[in-house]
């Protein structure tokens, strides 16, 4: 199986950069899909984002940096 690639998801049209502001989940900890790994914000809101697939989580975006949308922040290995 391959690796999911965490990216900082589109959450609106008009964004098109989010900080990453939390990580709900510590690297090396085991996940199941659909659940909440980090929280983004942007101008008008913070949301938190869910796991694409289940596996290890190893994180390599930082917290309190601004990335454009589409940017890797980490994976997911099975």
């Amino acid at each position: 199986m391959t690796d999911f690639v965490i990216r900082i998801p589109r959450v609106s049209v008009a964004v098109s950069e989010a900080e990453l502001t939390e990580f709900l989940v510590a690297a090396g900890d085991h996940v199941e899909e659909g659940t909440p790994i980090y929280v983004i914000a942007t101008e008008k809101a913070e949301q938190e984002i869910e796991a694409g697939a289940s596996g290890t989580v190893q994180w390599t975006g930082q917290i309190g940096t601004t990335y454009d949308i589409g940017a890797e922040i980490g994976v997911i290995t099975s």
